[in-house]
């Protein structure tokens, strides 16, 4: 008995550091993000650069996530909930590591845009990146309370987040059909709000993982989730 009491302990203790560490790589994904934004508003190279150095951090925990889910998946073999919460902070901990390669991306272009002089056009970009910080911000709450319901209103976010992307997108590319001095300004732009877009979509991503965790059902590409009779 006392041994099986041990085991569930290290069991319990094993769970509790993979979602400790699965919200880490979150608080990192996220800040890489706004960072990225900050150092491209405030043209400021060194935050830019600082996005790009961090990202290793993100990608070391993502390694010891994957290694630490493998290990309690041989070791313990857990069922149910247990073996859906191992998954999908698997999962997860993939798209946050997406999540802060884009953040790479555009500090990277960020960097470019800043050599060149301001435009006042770069706010444009502003609603794109509030509401997918927003999105992601939900959904890594989702994950930590448990919560359908916030991932849920992720998912009902999307709708608005595209319509913010295709709005910014046309104006940058329309900047671009006639001759002009920033054209490569424009273009880095029309880069960076491709990548706000997809960080909203794999906020997405985490948000129906949280809903398998929780619910047991895969409601991607489509699927709707089913009330509890």
């Amino acid at each position: 008995m006392q041994n099986q009491i041990h085991i569930l302990s290290e069991f319990d203790e094993a769970l509790r550091s993979l979602r400790t560490n699965t919200l880490e790589i979150g608080i990192l994904a996220k800040k890489n993000v706004e960072n990225a934004f900050t150092g491209l508003t405030h043209r400021d190279q060194t935050i830019c650069n600082q996005v790009i150095a961090d990202d290793e951090e993100v990608d070391q925990l993502e390694i010891q996530i994957d290694n630490d889910s493998l290990q309690i998946m041989a070791k313990f073999q857990p069922f149910a909930s247990d073996l859906r919460l191992v998954v999908a902070s698997m999962k997860i901990t993939h798209n946050l590591e997406r999540i802060s390669d884009h953040a790479v991306s555009i500090a990277k272009r960020a960097r470019k845009i800043i050599k060149h002089p301001e435009i006042e056009d770069t706010a444009l970009l502003e609603p794109a990146y509030k509401h997918a910080l927003s999105m992601l911000n939900i959904a890594i709450e989702s994950y930590s309370d448990n919560s359908t319901e916030k991932a849920l209103e992720v998912l009902s976010m999307d709708e608005n987040l595209n319509k913010f992307h295709k709005a910014a997108t046309k104006a940058f590319t329309k900047k671009l059909e006639d001759p002009c001095d920033n054209y490569k300004t424009y273009l880095n732009l029309v880069f960076i709000t491709r990548w706000t877009e997809r960080i909203g979509d794999l906020s997405t991503n985490i948000a129906e993982d949280v809903i398998f965790m929780e619910s047991a059902q895969d409601i991607r590409h489509g699927g709707e989730l089913e009330e509890d009779e």
